[in-house]
Order: C-alpha cells, then structure tokens, then sequence
C-alpha cells in the first residue's frame, strides 16, 4: 500500500449572497474566534465526503436560515495567511436573488445583516477580495 506524507489544507466554502436589485450582501456576525464579533460571508468547513457546494448551502442555511438554490462557483481561494488558523482553502459560491430575504442568526453567527455594497464594514479573512473577484466591489 502506498503511504504519503503530505501537508494537507483544511477546506472550507463561502457564500456571497447578492441582492441585485437592492445591491446588497449578506453578511454574518461571527460569533467564535477568529474575528469573533467581526462580519465575514456566510460559510464554513466541509465535512468529510461532502461536496463543497452541498457544504456552502448548509452552512447558509445553519447560519442565515437561507435555503437557496444552487450557487455559481466563484473560485477557490487558498492564499497563505487567509486564516489565522492555518492552511484553509476555501470555495466560494455566488447566489443571486432579486430582493433581500428575511434572515436570523445560527449556530456560529451572531447576527445576520444585509449590507449595501457601497457601505461594507471591516470584513474577517479575506472576504473583501472574494467580494471582488465577484466583481461586487
């Protein structure tokens, strides 16, 4: 049997949920460490043999209450130091929807907010640039 013995990154998924009439984003509260009380995207890890957009849905959901169709991907992001935890590879999703839905927060999120694009707070990890590589900012 063949043994390697590779570093190996953590992975995880992010949602961007745009309002496209209202040119807004979801955005959670963190309610743990890192960022903790910091607005990040809604998202989190996958868990083992689970597809990443499968992922990316429930973490919307458990965080936001949003049960959303299918997501566009965006890209994979796994830039060093995105992560004060350590190698975390991240694949993010674009849902589009044409008016903000009512949300709440879950299990690893304080709050819930929509947010106009022109007006973000100072955002966790490096959701500004997966923001941009959206072409939302």
């Amino acid at each position: 049997m063949y043994h390697y013995d590779y570093p190996r990154p953590a992975l995880t998924t992010d949602a961007v949920v745009h309002d496209v009439k209202g040119n807004r984003v979801l955005l959670i509260k963190r309610k743990n460490p890192p960022f903790e009380g910091k607005w990040a995207l809604p998202g989190g890890f996958v868990e083992k043999y689970e597809l990443p957009e499968h992922a990316c849905r429930r973490e919307l959901k458990e965080e936001t209450d949003l049960d959303l169709p299918v997501g566009k991907m965006l890209g994979v992001f796994a830039e060093k130091g995105r992560d004060p935890r350590g190698w975390m590879v991240s694949v993010a999703f674009l849902f589009t929807i044409e008016h903000p839905l009512a949300t709440q927060a879950g299990s690893d999120s304080s709050g819930a907010a929509w947010f106009s694009l022109s007006e973000l707070p100072e955002l966790a990890f490096d959701h500004r640039k997966i923001l941009q590589e959206a072409g939302l900012i």
